[in-house]
C-alpha cells in the first residue's frame, strides 16, 4: 500500500510504473486532469483521487488496464463530462464513488448496469439527467 500526505499539485510520472495494490492520494491539492498513466497499473485494487482539484473527464476506456479494480473514489474535484461508459468493464468493481464532481447527461445502463458486484454507488452532486438504457 502506498499512502502519501503531502501537499503537492501533480502525481510524479514514475508513480505509473509501481505494482500497487492501493494508491490513496485522498486530500493533496492535486491540480489538472487526472493523468492517464495511473490507469495503466494491472494491480490496483483500491484507487482514492478524491478530495483535490482534478479537472476534465475520465478516460472512456478506465477499466481497459485495471482488471482487478475493486474501489474508486474520484469525489470532491472538478471532475466533467459523461459517466465513462466502459465502467462496466470493470467486474470486480465493488466500490464507485463520482459524487460531488460536475459529471453530466446520463447514467449509461452499460456503463453501471453490469457491475454485478457493485455494493456502494455514489453519485450525488453532479449535473446527471437521467438514466440512460
Amino acid at each position: 500500500m502506498l499512502k502519501i500526505i503531502w501537499q503537492t499539485e501533480e502525481i510524479p510520472k514514475e508513480m505509473g510504473n509501481l505494482q500497487l495494490e492501493i494508491l490513496s492520494l485522498y486530500d493533496n491539492s492535486l491540480k489538472g486532469p487526472v493523468p492517464l498513466f495511473l490507469f495503466n497499473m494491472s494491480y490496483l485494487k483500491v484507487m482514492d483521487l478524491s478530495k483535490n482539484e482534478l479537472y476534465g473527464s475520465l478516460p472512456d476506456n478506465i477499466c481497459q488496464s485495471l482488471p482487478i479494480i475493486q474501489e474508486m473514489y474520484f469525489g470532491l474535484n472538478q471532475l466533467s463530462g459523461p459517466i465513462p461508459s466502459k465502467f462496466g468493464t470493470c467486474k470486480e468493481l465493488g466500490i464507485l464513488s463520482l459524487g460531488d464532481n460536475s459529471f453530466s447527461g446520463g447514467v449509461p445502463q452499460t456503463s453501471i448496469g453490469n457491475l454485478t458486484k457493485l455494493r456502494e454507488l455514489y453519485l450525488g452532486k453532479n449535473k446527471l439527467t437521467e438514466y440512460e438504457s
